[in-house]
């Protein structure tokens, strides 16, 4: 399974998202079968961007999008049922703040 790591810039607060270990060579975003096959994975570690640019800002939207991803939304919760993943049976409930 390719390794994923969230950076997000305390200047600009932008996130994103970079793939640093494929699981093989070109593997990323688009072509992973192990990403976005809807079993849970751990939350990628959170890293602050010092030293990287900004896909938005610094690279003026000029990336690589197999490799590089922006987060629009972060959402936390908790699952309540069998197991993890979205074929397990369960409930998930999302924390909201009003």
């Amino acid at each position: 399974m390719c390794q994923v790591a969230h950076y997000k810039d305390f200047h600009c607060h932008h996130r994103w998202a970079v793939v640093i270990i494929s699981c093989y060579p070109g593997y990323g975003f688009d072509n992973c079968p192990y990403l976005f096959n809807g079993w849970a994975k751990p939350y990628p570690q959170m890293m602050v961007a010092q030293g990287h640019l900004c896909p938005t800002c610094d690279l003026k939207g000029e990336y690589d999008r197999n490799y590089t991803r922006m987060l629009v939304k972060s959402r936390h919760g908790l699952r309540w049922g069998l197991g993890p993943s979205r074929q397990d049976w369960g409930r998930d409930f999302t924390c909201v703040i009003l």
